[in-house]
Formats: C-alpha cells, sequence, structure tokens
C-alpha cells in the first residue's frame, strides 16, 4: 500500500512539472503583452514622442521647461503638448516674402526664403537659431504677462520678435525697446527717449531699464489703449483672432503685419505657450 501510494505521488509530481515550465514561459511573455500595450497607449495617447534625425551626427533642440513640461522652440519639431494641434497647423503660412525683406525672424515666416534667394544655408540657420533663443529666454515673461493682462503669451512673443529683430535691432539693444512702442509726450525726463530717425518726436522711442520693463509697457498699452479694447473679448489662445485685430487697430503700418505675427506662431509652435 506503501509503495503504491508512493507511486501515485510521484506520478502526480511529474505531471505537474510541464505544467511548471508552461508557467514559467508564459510569465515573461505576459509582461511583454502588457509593456508593449502601455508603450503603444503612450504613442498613441501623444504621451511618448519619438524623433529620429538621420541628418545629424549630434542631434540638437532649444528646449524651454515650463511646469514641468519641456517645450520645443523649434523650427520643424512640435510640442508633445501639441501633436494635434500641430496637424492642422502646417509649418508654413504660405507666407512669400519679397526679396528685401531684412531681419532674422524672416527665414522662419518664409521657411524658403533662404533657397529662392540663395543665401549661404548656414545664415538661415543662424537667424532661426537666433529666434529661438529668443523665445527660449522671454517665454517665462510673455506667460506672466499673459496671465496677468490676458494676451496670448504667443502673440507678446510673436511682436517682440518681429518688432526687434528676436533681440537684435539697434533699437532693441539701445533702448531695451523690443516693441517699437513710441513716446509722445512733450514733457518726458532728460534719457526717456531716444530719437533713431530725424528730429520730428514721433520718431522718438521710449528707452526702458530692462527688457521686462519693455514687455509691461507693451502689456499696458494694450490693455488701456480704447482702440485694443475688443481685443480682450478674445480669449487667450484665440491668436489667430488677435493677431488680425492688431493689425486692424493699425498696431503697424505694415499691411502684412497679422500674416507675419501668424507665421511665427504655427512656424515656431508659439500657441503652446497660451495654454501654460
Amino acid at each position: 500500500m506503501a509503495r503504491n501510494y508512493y507511486h501515485h505521488s510521484a506520478m502526480n509530481s511529474n505531471s505537474g512539472a510541464p505544467s511548471k515550465k508552461a508557467d514559467q514561459l508564459q510569465e515573461p511573455v505576459l509582461w511583454k503583452c502588457i509593456i508593449l500595450a502601455a508603450l503603444t497607449y503612450m504613442v498613441w495617447s501623444d504621451k511618448l514622442s519619438i524623433v529620429l534625425d538621420f541628418n545629424s551626427p549630434v542631434p540638437q533642440e532649444k528646449t524651454v521647461l515650463h511646469g514641468g513640461e519641456r517645450v520645443r522652440a523649434s523650427l520643424f519639431s512640435q510640442p508633445a503638448s501639441s501633436t494635434r494641434q500641430q496637424k492642422k497647423s502646417k509649418v508654413s503660412s504660405g507666407l512669400v516674402l519679397p526679396k528685401q525683406t531684412k531681419g532674422h525672424s524672416v527665414f522662419v515666416m518664409d521657411p524658403g526664403f533662404g533657397d529662392r534667394n540663395k543665401i549661404d544655408p548656414s545664415i538661415c540657420a543662424a537667424g532661426i537659431s537666433q529666434c529661438q533663443d529668443y523665445v527660449a529666454r522671454y517665454a517665462p515673461v510673455a506667460i506672466a504677462e499673459m496671465h496677468k493682462f490676458g494676451i496670448p503669451a504667443s502673440i507678446i512673443l510673436a511682436q517682440g520678435l518681429l518688432e526687434s529683430n528676436a533681440g537684435d535691432s539697434n533699437l532693441a539693444q539701445r533702448t531695451n525697446n523690443h516693441f517699437g512702442i513710441k513716446c509722445f509726450s512733450n514733457r518726458c525726463k532728460k534719457d526717456h527717449c531716444i530719437n533713431f530717425a530725424d528730429e520730428s518726436h514721433k520718431d522718438f522711442f521710449v528707452r526702458y531699464d530692462n527688457v521686462w520693463s519693455s514687455y509691461r509697457s507693451h502689456s499696458k498699452l494694450l490693455k488701456n489703449n480704447r482702440r485694443y479694447a475688443p481685443l480682450f473679448k478674445l480669449t487667450s489662445t484665440d491668436y489667430r483672432g488677435w493677431a488680425n485685430g492688431l493689425a486692424k487697430a493699425g498696431y503697424a503700418t505694415d499691411k502684412n503685419y497679422a500674416d507675419k505675427l501668424l507665421a511665427l506662431i504655427q512656424n515656431l509652435h508659439l500657441y503652446a505657450f497660451d495654454k501654460q
């Protein structure tokens, strides 16, 4: 009896061995399936972005950190949080600028400008880099102004880029005036403003102690001027409405002003900052 019992027990033990091995084999497969499913979900839901650059031996990108989220300020890249919106906004706005157009932002507003006018690619790249650096430096200021005054950060940055030649204009360098804000006072204090054109007081521009003061002055100019009042009925994410409204209100005399702002916003993905 004892032998029969032992034999029966051994048979049960042997018959369970394959089942154990099968379980051990299935466990890694199960984990692989779970990991694959998680990765698929992350890519599909835009939680994970994979970028391959086969043209550059040393991949580089300029990034700005806001609220723990990494946002790219790059002409041909897109913010991780705005993949879906990027599908609606093309890299190029279709703006074609005349050959005589100057400034760093030209190569951002009109990506085909360099090739069309046979400009050294290194010059084009330097112009784009200057604009990216400007965004990286002043995006936090623009976001703070947006929260305080309700002006889209994308609009503030685009105007700053355009009016100051990405911070490199003579006016911006000498006066910290990044928005072309003029002085119309006849009783301003000494060194309050500076003349860049002729002796007409309309050509005097305000001098600021720092760039932040220029940004704040720009916000107050829009907020306190009645001709810009309708713009504040728009949301801070309606950059199109703001761009067209600024042009219509006469912020600049350039007939392509709205299109230029929109090209900068779309091609540098500045709209991502409006949601910060």
